[in-house]
C-alpha cells in the first residue's frame, strides 16, 4: 500500500493525501519522508499548477505517531526534529498553491501541516485540535510560528496553553480556517479554490507569498520588500498579459 498518495485530479491540480487510514493517517518517520518527496515532486513539475493536501478514509491527519515516539534520547529527537522541519520548510516555502481540506482529525503535526497551506477547507464535522500538552509534548510543526498569524498571539496562547480541539465551526469562526462545507465536501471545494489559485499569475503569486512570510515589523521593512518584489513583477510577462486583459475586458491568461 501506498503511504502517500499522488494523482491528477483536475488540470493542472495535484492531490496528495496520507494513505494510513488503520492510523487516522498519523505522521510517522516513513510518511514525513514520503511526503517530502511526493511534495517535491510536485513542486518540481511544471505541469503541476497547484496541490490539494487531502484526506483519506475521513481523516486529514491524527499527528504524529506515538508508537515511533519510543525509546528517544535528546540526540535522536534533535534528528527527527531536524527531518521534521525539512518538511515544515519545504511547505512554507512553497511558490506554488497549496490548499488543504480538512475532514476528520487535523490534530497536532496534522493541524501543523494545514497551517503550512495558503487555504483551510474544514467540514464541519472536522476538528482542528492542539492537543500537545496531553501527551507531554511541545507544539511542533511550526505552529509557534503559524498559528499565531492565523488567530492572534492571545487567542494561539489560549489554545496551546488549554490543548484545545477546534470544531469546523469554531475554526472558521476564529479564522483558523478559511471555508466551512458539509461532510464529503472538502476536497471537491478545495479543488476548485486551487484551480482559481492556479489561475493567478505564478510569477506575481510566488513572490507575494514570499512577501507575506517575511511578515515585516515596520512600515519602512514593508516598503522595502514591496520595493524588490513589484520591481521584479513589472518587468514579468505577467504584467504584460493582464494589462492587455483589462484593456480588452478579457479573463487573463497567466499561463
Amino acid at each position: 500500500m501506498t503511504i502517500v498518495q499522488s494523482e491528477t485530479v483536475a488540470t493542472g491540480i495535484t492531490r496528495i493525501a496520507i494513505n494510513r487510514p488503520e492510523k487516522r493517517n498519523a505522521v510517522s518517520p516513513e510518511v514525513r519522508d514520503a511526503l517530502i518527496d511526493t511534495f517535491s515532486n510536485a513542486l518540481n513539475d511544471e505541469d503541476v499548477q497547484a496541490i490539494v493536501l487531502g484526506s483519506t478514509d475521513g481523516h486529514f491527519c491524527a499527528g504524529g505517531d506515538i508508537d515511533t515516539m519510543v525509546e528517544m534520547d535528546v540526540s535522536s529527537g534533535r534528528t527527527r526534529m531536524k527531518e521534521n522541519h525539512r518538511m515544515v520548510r519545504l511547505l512554507a516555502e512553497a511558490e506554488k498553491p497549496i490548499v488543504a481540506a480538512v475532514e476528520g482529525y487535523a490534530v497536532g503535526a496534522g493541524a501543523g501541516i494545514a497551517l503550512l497551506c495558503d487555504s483551510i477547507v474544514i467540514t464541519k464535522g472536522g476538528t482542528l485540535g492542539f492537543p500537545f500538552f496531553r501527551i507531554g509534548l511541545t507544539p511542533d510543526y511550526g505552529i509557534l510560528f503559524t498559528l499565531a498569524r492565523r488567530v492572534g498571539q492571545s487567542k494561539a496562547r489560549q489554545i496551546l496553553l488549554y490543548a484545545e480541539m477546534l470544531n469546523g465551526q469554531e475554526a472558521l469562526d476564529i479564522g483558523l480556517a478559511d471555508e466551512l462545507v458539509g461532510d464529503g465536501e472538502a476536497e471537491p471545494t478545495a479543488i476548485q479554490k486551487a484551480q482559481l489559485l492556479a489561475e493567478m499569475p505564478p510569477h506575481a503569486f510566488a513572490l507575494t507569498k514570499r512577501h507575506l512570510a517575511m511578515e515585516p515589523q515596520s512600515l519602512e521593512a514593508a516598503l522595502e520588500l514591496e520595493n524588490l518584489s513589484q520591481s521584479l513583477a513589472f518587468v514579468g510577462s505577467e504584467l504584460e498579459e493582464g494589462r492587455s486583459a483589462f484593456l480588452n475586458k478579457r479573463k487573463p491568461t497567466f499561463r
